[in-house]
């Protein structure tokens, strides 16, 4: 079966089914790889491959994985699995305000754990390089005014430099790498509000930043 451009997950209950760090970051593997066994997935994860069977059950479940038939394996027929679309969305049309923000934010937060686990190990593997050379890690941290207009084209470039990277998920050349975005809002308890900006400030200057 052909897997469909985009999936929307419409309800909330199953999206957060999603989000749990192995199966989100299990997804993110069977964009790569599927259709694949369950061996596949754990050499993939470098996870013991029983571990996987609960989260592939739940998966399966809410619908955003199928069983591909089977093929053979090391000493038996392996089960198969796929992704139902490329991409899985969120669309969680009808939900309250409190209920999409809580699933994005635990969305947000299972990314930063993965992306934590990776670094960590990393790390402890002496694989990070940042000499003058080459540096094979990227991190920022960056707050901004945006406008509406301003956002939407912070948007395209992401969107952009997610294709770019989604063109090169098959292949096997280089070293594999982690990158994820994140671009939220952000709340001051004291109330920080934008700076006035004079009318004869140039166009390109006019960025207000927090006091």
């Amino acid at each position: 079966m052909a897997r469909k451009p985009i999936h929307i997950v419409a309800r909330t209950s199953d999206w957060n089914v999603l989000m749990s760090p192995v199966r989100f970051e299990l997804l993110e593997v069977m964009r790569s790889i599927a259709p694949c066994s369950v061996r596949e997935m754990a050499l993939a994860l470098d996870r013991p491959a029983d571990t996987l069977y609960p989260h592939l059950r739940k998966l399966l479940k809410v619908g955003v994985l199928v069983a591909a038939g089977e093929r053979p394996g090391r000493t038996r027929p392996e089960q198969v699995y796929d992704l139902v679309a490329d991409d899985l969305r969120p669309g969680f049309g009808g939900t309250s305000r409190r209920a999409t923000g809580a699933a994005i934010d635990r969305s947000l937060q299972t990314m930063a754990s993965i992306v934590s686990r990776a670094s960590r190990k990393a790390a402890d593997t002496a694989l990070f390089a940042y000499g003058p050379e080459f540096r094979n890690v990227i991190g920022k941290l960056e707050n901004a005014w945006l406008d509406a207009e301003e956002l939407a084209h912070v948007r395209e470039r992401l969107l952009s430099l997610k294709r770019y990277l989604d063109a090169r998920k098959g292949r096997r050349a280089g070293a594999l790498y982690l990158a994820a975005f994140f671009v939220v809002p952000v709340v001051r308890s004291r109330g920080a509000k934008r700076r006035t900006v004079q009318s004869s400030t140039p166009p390109g200057k006019r960025r207000a930043r927090a006091r």
